[in-house]
């Protein structure tokens, strides 16, 4: 897709910043000699460690931070086009709270809290997203996808913005990023700590002294950092505390998981229980008229009665980064009431980082999806190249009592096909698409698309293509707050209207006034958010469906009507990333296929009963 906003997963546009006074916390340790209460310290200066070393085995809790950030923010990173502008002007300070536990096996888990401000200038050339002009809405929005959120851009001297942005982050261990990690393997060799994470390696100049660990994250060739992140061992004595009067310190909490999905009857048209083979496939081939699936995938159960293949392929000793190579593949197959054999991929991957390499197509037309390659350098810094496998055991969740693994996608994460899909429609043909994905794992960048796109990525034109979106769209904004299902023509994201100033208007300059489509309804906080997407050619039009999967008891019409733009369907098959490889963005998918054809808004319920029988979260 085109209008990207960004993803900055690299630790290179990572390091966001409060500003405001360096703070300490009180009540993380007193031993001797520490300070504490009226008398505490008011916090230590933005000095950087002094390295030496030394065993992280152990869980530390933070008891200061103080990190300063200056120099230039990579503006390829947060998904603006290169082309136009490279880097802006970034300042601001941050703190950091919890604990970091490294265990003695490499892994490690971080609870800790990142919070602060940053400030960014921007001028006018800098606004810019896959060759379209953007407005200081939009590039706020940048700015949030990249981890600095809420961010507020107003317009500044010639035409650029002045952007103010937060950062209130969980996990990353003081480095900001899209998708913080909380969890991952660490090493340690002179005198710097490596915390793998999906989009590579954290790394920190540290020193162990006693109980005490000082980290200093690493700056990269565009930011300058300086600083340290302050730690104590828990439950050995304290060497000079660092509280000051006042706070409690301590982290925040855990948000709260989406509803899960209820129990509905099976009675309705094409309705049906997971057990008894049924699956939406079966659904869409039995309507009158037919709308056959020509393409069908998902990691969480059998979607076509007539499918007995694998669901899904992973890939073991495998690591964060994998764009495709090494290890060792096996095919998951399914069980006889339709969800994958898990047991044998927990054997399989035991020990090992694992990775979704191949989703088979359960369609019967063998439009199989591996790990996304390599497209246009105007999609963001990381566009250009090819894309990561997925963690196959990172969206663990339960489905009818049978324990399954989601496709959680992080930024830089994509599968597409490429050639045409067999069967797929092209040209002007009719197509649907119905896609289930959660609203509580999404970002504000460009794009998170399941459809139909142009084989090649990296092909210099921009064709047309035919997906659902799902996320914050910058052509157009549903009701409430992002995510919302959404069309993606290239070009545009579209939440519905065809004319300038009408909800979702698209156009090759998008500096104006966004109004809200009403009827396009939130997805905020929905675990399980089904989405649905029609288009025909003769009469042009194109509607958009969606439901709570938990709770609804039919969908709601978001929009239908003309299409903004003429059909010229591609063929080619992706999942979570854009037609010109737009990867800055994240998501989960649980289920989803494209079929030939406009189905009825029957179809579209029995569909929705249908996943409401499969019991997703129980």
């Amino acid at each position: 897709m085109k209008v990207q906003s960004a993803a900055a997963m690299t630790i290179a546009m990572a390091f966001g910043m409060i500003s405001g006074a360096c703070s300490s916390v009180t009540g993380s340790h007193s031993g001797a000699g520490g300070s504490s209460g009226a008398g505490g310290s008011a916090g230590p200066s933005c000095s950087n460690v002094t390295p030496c070393g030394g065993s992280v085995v152990g869980t530390w809790s933070v008891s200061s931070a103080c990190l300063t950030l200056s120099g230039d923010l990579d503006l390829g990173t947060a998904g603006l086009d290169p082309r136009s502008c490279t880097s802006a002007p970034i300042t601001g300070t941050l703190n950091v709270t919890g604990t970091f536990t490294a265990n003695a096996n490499g892994t490690y888990t971080d609870n800790t809290t990142t919070t602060g401000n940053v400030q960014v200038t921007l001028v006018a050339g800098c606004l810019m997203i896959s060759g379209t002009v953007i407005n200081c809405d939009r590039a706020a929005s940048a700015l949030e996808n990249a981890g600095y959120a809420p961010a507020t851009c107003t317009n500044g001297a010639g035409g650029g913005c002045n952007c103010m942005a937060t950062v209130n982050q969980q996990g990353g261990l003081g480095i900001v990023a899209a998708s913080p990690a909380k969890s991952g393997n660490h090493t340690s060799s002179n005198n710097v700590l490596s915390l793998t994470t999906d989009a590579g390696d954290a790394t920190y100049a540290y020193c162990v002294s006693g109980t005490d660990l000082t980290l200093t994250p690493q700056s990269t060739t565009m930011t300058v950092l300086t600083g340290k992140i302050e730690l104590h061992q828990s439950g050995g004595a304290g060497t000079g505390g660092m509280g000051g009067p006042g706070g409690t310190g301590g982290t925040a909490g855990s948000s709260g998981t989406g509803g899960r999905a209820g129990t509905a009857g099976t009675t309705g048209a094409g309705g049906g229980t997971a057990n008894n083979g049924t699956g939406p496939c079966d659904i869409y081939a039995a309507a009158t008229p037919a709308t056959p699936c020509v393409a069908a995938y998902s990691t969480i159960r059998r979607l076509s009665s007539a499918y007995t293949g694998p669901l899904y392929q992973v890939r073991n000793m495998s690591n964060a980064m994998n764009t495709g190579s090494g290890g060792t593949t096996r095919d998951i197959p399914q069980t006889a009431d339709g969800f994958p054999d898990t047991a044998m991929q927990d054997a399989f991957c035991n020990g090992t980082i694992c990775t979704f390499s191949l989703l088979y197509d359960q369609s019967g037309n063998a439009n199989h999806l591996p790990v996304a390659k390599r497209g246009k350098t105007a999609g963001g810094a990381f566009s250009a190249l090819d894309d990561f496998e997925t963690s196959a055991t990172a969206g663990m969740l339960m489905v009818s009592g049978h324990k399954v693994y989601s496709l959680f996608m992080n930024p830089r994460q994509g599968y597409r096909t490429t050639a045409r899909g067999r069967n797929v429609p092209v040209g002007t043909a009719s197509q649907g698409i119905y896609e289930l994905a959660d609203g509580t794992h999404t970002n504000t960048a460009c794009c998170w698309d399941f459809g139909n796109v142009i084989p090649d990525a990296a092909n210099p034109g921009f064709p047309f293509m035919n997906t659902i979106f799902f996320g914050k769209g910058f052509w157009g904004l549903g009701a409430g707050q992002a995510p919302w299902f959404m069309a993606d023509f290239e070009a545009g994201v579209w939440a519905g209207g065809t004319r300038q100033g009408d909800p979702g208007w698209g156009g090759i300059v998008m500096n104006y006034t966004y109004i809200p489509n009403p009827n396009d309804p939130s997805m905020m906080g929905v675990r399980f958010a089904l989405g649905v997407l029609k288009t025909q050619s003769q009469p042009s039009r194109y509607a958009i469906r969606a439901a709570n999967a938990a709770t609804a008891t039919d969908l709601t019409n978001a929009f239908d009507g003309p299409l903004p733009k003429a059909m010229d369907n591609q063929g080619g098959i992706v999942i979570g990333v854009g037609g010109d490889n737009s990867n800055n963005s994240a998501g989960t998918f649980y289920e989803g296929a494209i079929v030939a054809g406009f189905p009825t808004n029957d179809v579209d319920l029995a569909v929705l009963k249908n996943i409401q029988a499969a019991r997703y979260g129980q």
